[in-house]
């Protein structure tokens, strides 16, 4: 079979582990074993590539994803909820874009901050950029007096931001962002909430958040465009490779950035239909609620790409995930001081990164593929050198005899690609003849 359309795919931001090279494999044996009238399940969909292949070639989609920006993702490119008027209406909001702002009283404290960071960018002057940023009123600066903003947030933590001090500001501005870069988020991210109160359509809301998950991607000033940690500036060499990276993060413009995403979103899913309607969920396919969300469809295929090393996802994301629930965070500490990461407390911790309960979350699945009675396509990353590489929480033998007793009548075959997989350690901790390999597992129900 040959996968139709993919050029259309929108990549909303830059995702660990995403499967652009086996995408063609993985499209070929879902549809090879997908059954009319019925669904492909997503498990883990994070930036909804494989479902917008999935989808693209004619199979309905159920993406699931634990993080809510993900699941506005895959519901905004499978065309969730679109209506006839949902296209229309993404046009006028975007008309809106370059008029929204955020309150005056939140501007005015850092306006000085902006035309000086406007300035050292220009002439590029590294040190300057540090010490302006080192003496921002914000959130994770522990060595000056807390401003009003900041003592406001404080007596607000897990309250919504949308009426009072801007969030991405006051959170991650000098650091992930450039100031004038955070004070637009927060400006365009209220205009997204107003706009869905307004106008309450479901798809143009996710379109919006969308294009503002790909202007954070595009912009933050982080290792691999994840959201880890902020690269530290270092004001001695202006030719290391970070800091003219650093000037070309923040030297992008953010309404610009977001418009024109939101011109691609509409370019690109336009004209995308199925015979039925797709769905988005966010939740734990470990609880109960998820298999009860299945149980009254006609699922033939379900398609799995767990985390299978200790690097939990919610570590890289954890930026874009607060900016969708724009609730104040209140920030990890270690040995009483705030992260470089500016970490939320109470991230998600999944099963599958830890070794201990890695076995246990997998034997979830197969027993979700048991009782649905459909085949399973599984992704799985397998490395060679795990005592100095991204150990892997199970083995393919520890995946291979858990199915051996769920699934014990299916017919099994895998099929190996021959290129490196992407290691997430430091550049120290990198090993370099280690050989990732990438295999796709196939449980085909007989």
């Amino acid at each position: 079979m040959m996968n139709k359309n993919l050029g259309s795919l929108y990549k909303p931001v830059q995702y660990l582990g995403a499967k652009t090279r086996t995408l063609d494999a993985i499209i070929s044996e879902c549809h090879r074993l997908y059954k009319k009238e019925s669904y492909v399940v997503d498990l883990f969909s994070g930036s909804s590539l494989v479902s917008q292949a999935l989808y693209l070639n004619k199979m309905p989609v159920i993406a699931n994803d634990v993080m809510r920006f993900c699941s506005d993702m895959s519901a905004c490119l499978l065309n969730i909820a679109k209506t006839n008027d949902s296209q229309s209406l993404l046009k006028e909001a975007i008309k809106g874009v370059s008029t929204c702002q955020i309150d005056s009283e939140f501007f005015e404290p850092f306006k000085e901050y902006i035309d000086n960071e406007e300035r050292l960018i220009r002439t590029k002057d590294l040190h300057g950029l540090k010490n302006l940023y080192s003496q921002l009123p914000i959130m994770s600066n522990e060595t000056i007096e807390p401003s009003r903003q900041v003592k406001y947030i404080r007596e607000h933590i897990g309250k919504e931001a949308f009426n009072g001090a801007p969030l991405i500001t006051n959170y991650y501005s000098g650091s992930y962002f450039g100031i004038m870069q955070s004070i637009r988020l927060d400006a365009i991210r209220c205009y997204i909430e107003k706009n869905f109160i307004e106008n309450g359509d479901f798809w143009v809301h996710t379109a919006l958040l969308t294009a503002l998950y790909s202007t954070l991607s595009t912009i933050v000033h982080s290792a691999g465009k994840h959201f880890a940690q902020p690269i530290c500036i270092t004001d001695i060499d202006k030719n290391k490779i970070t800091n003219i990276r650093l000037f070309e993060n923040r030297s992008y413009d953010v309404d610009l950035l977001f418009v024109g995403f939101l011109k691609e979103i509409l370019a690109k899913t336009g004209k995308q239909k199925t015979l039925q309607p797709c769905v988005s969920s966010c939740n734990n396919v470990q609880d109960k609620c998820f298999a009860n969300l299945l149980e009254d469809k006609n699922i033939s295929v379900i398609y799995a790409d767990p985390p299978y090393t200790a690097q939990q996802y919610s570590r890289f994301y954890h930026v874009p995930e607060v900016v969708r629930f724009y609730k104040y965070p209140q920030l990890q500490q270690h040995r009483g001081h705030i992260t470089q990461g500016l970490y939320p407390d109470g991230k998600f911790k999944s099963d599958f990164c830890s070794k201990t309960k890695a076995k246990d979350a997998f034997r979830t699945i197969f027993e979700l593929v048991k009782k649905i009675q459909c085949s399973f396509v599984l992704s799985y990353s397998e490395s060679k050198k795990d005592a100095t590489g991204n150990e892997r929480m199970v083995t393919r033998n520890d995946i291979l005899s858990i199915a051996e007793k769920y699934l014990p009548n299916y017919k099994s075959k895998q099929l190996r690609f021959d290129f490196d997989y992407r290691q997430l350690n430091s550049s120290a901790k990198i090993v370099h003849d280690k050989e990732d390999k990438e295999f796709l597992i196939i449980f085909e129900k007989k």
